[in-house]
């Protein structure tokens, strides 16, 4: 069964059905969270709970706000947790860990929101998905989606490269390419689920917080259930940064970690409304030039989505917000392939590629149990890295390949 009870607003105290079509507050416009009954909780769920189960996103059923039968799934979560070996060495840390989203059935953290958001979905009888993305959330929906057997439209806007929305074609959802910025096709979206019925899984819809919780909810079980000391998110709406966060907080309500780690977000120079706003200590502004390779993290206006709960939690719980520089993000996705064999895209490469800044700033220390969120594959954006990589090396005959062979050797 499940011990959820409601979706509340932080903000203003109002609280929405589970089985309702609300997906943001409707008195002030801010996101909610699905609340528990812990106290009952308490008496039902322990770390041994979890034990004999497969180690993914449904592990921890009795967490998450649906029932077992409703349940879709392409066996997401139950992503590693990777010790660093040669850049611990370059920068001296002594427990550096990567959490490894790209291992997810799409490439990215959005399957765990995936599977919760479709899943409760159908629990309620809902016949059409949706969200507005142009890259993984938009892929992640529409497999979900497929494997469900419920109708999924994705919008987009004009002009999003062909590669981007490549992998999402494929699951046949129903893309609409529409003439607006991304902001406002995330308030189209809204006018759309209020309309028609179109039960929005999107960047921070409560179920899709629910999923992307389990992240936090793992890597304390693979740190022996301990809490790290520092969390580094790459971050853009705000939503996946939000929901680790919730995972910590209830792992810590329930008695199952005995402190709350200090989360850190990282956006890009080039779109940093939220690192901006958290430094200046003022509200949140619409980015107005958005330049960076890193696509993932660039939305310019998450004060639409999650931006403002961010700051909230970075300036109650003692974070930090910190920008990095697209030329920085892409030297280290290439370190981390050839230091760590881990291919990701320059989303992910961003919270490995603060550290030296955090380090020399004083902000995280080499003995801290640090760990960089890696939120999705480099398969999902090749393009970027095309300038980075050389061509294969040609030879013209047996002889000169072993020769080259053993010039390797030497």
């Amino acid at each position: 069964m499940s011990y959820a009870l409601s979706m509340k607003c932080e903000v203003c105290g109002r609280e929405f059905p589970l089985d309702s079509y609300v997906f943001r507050c409707l008195e002030c416009n801010e996101p909610l969270n699905v609340i528990y009954d812990y106290e009952s909780l308490k008496n039902v769920v322990s770390r041994d709970s979890f034990k004999s189960r497969v180690f993914g996103v449904w592990r921890y059923m009795e967490l998450l706000p649906v029932r077992g039968d409703s349940i879709i799934t392409l066996f997401e979560g139950g992503t590693p947790l990777l010790k660093s070996e040669r850049i611990s060495r370059l920068f001296g840390f002594r427990n550096l860990f990567f959490k490894d989203e790209s291992r997810n059935p799409t490439g990215s953290f959005k399957d765990r929101g995936s599977t919760v958001g479709v899943s409760k979905a159908l629990e309620i009888g809902a016949k059409i998905v949706g969200c507005a993305s142009t890259g993984n959330m938009a892929s992640s929906l529409s497999a979900y989606a497929t494997k469900a057997g419920l109708k999924c439209v994705i919008l987009i806007p004009h002009g999003t490269p062909m590669e981007k929305v490549l992998q999402t074609l494929y699951y046949d959802p129903k893309v609409f390419s529409v003439d607006l910025p991304y902001p406002e096709l995330y308030k189209l979206s809204f006018e759309a689920a209020l309309n028609y019925g179109l039960y929005l899984v999107h960047s921070d819809s409560p179920m899709r917080v629910e999923g992307q919780k389990t992240v936090a909810y793992e890597i304390c079980e693979q740190l022996g259930w301990k809490a790290p000391d520092v969390v580094i998110v790459p971050t853009s709406s705000g939503g996946n940064f939000s929901a680790i966060w919730k995972g910590f907080m209830e792992f810590y309500e329930l008695g199952f970690i005995n402190k709350l780690p200090r989360m850190i977000c990282v956006q890009s120079s080039g779109c940093a409304p939220i690192v901006e706003a958290f430094k200046s200590g003022s509200e949140l502004k619409p980015w107005r030039d958005v330049k960076t390779v890193a696509h993932s993290i660039s939305n310019p206006n998450p004060s639409l989505a999650s931006g403002n709960r961010v700051l909230r939690i970075l300036r109650r719980f003692n974070g930090l917000a910190e920008p990095v520089p697209d030329d920085i993000i892409l030297n280290f996705q290439k370190i981390l392939a050839v230091s760590e064999g881990l291919f990701v895209e320059p989303s992910s490469a961003a919270s490995v590629a603060v550290l030296r800044k955090l380090m020399d700033y004083g902000d995280i220390d080499k003995d801290e149990i640090i760990v960089c969120i890696l939120t999705g594959s480099g398969m999902k954006d090749l393009s970027v890295v095309k300038s980075y990589v050389g061509f294969p090396f040609k030879v013209e005959s047996r002889d000169e390949f072993f020769e080259e062979v053993k010039k390797l050797l030497q």
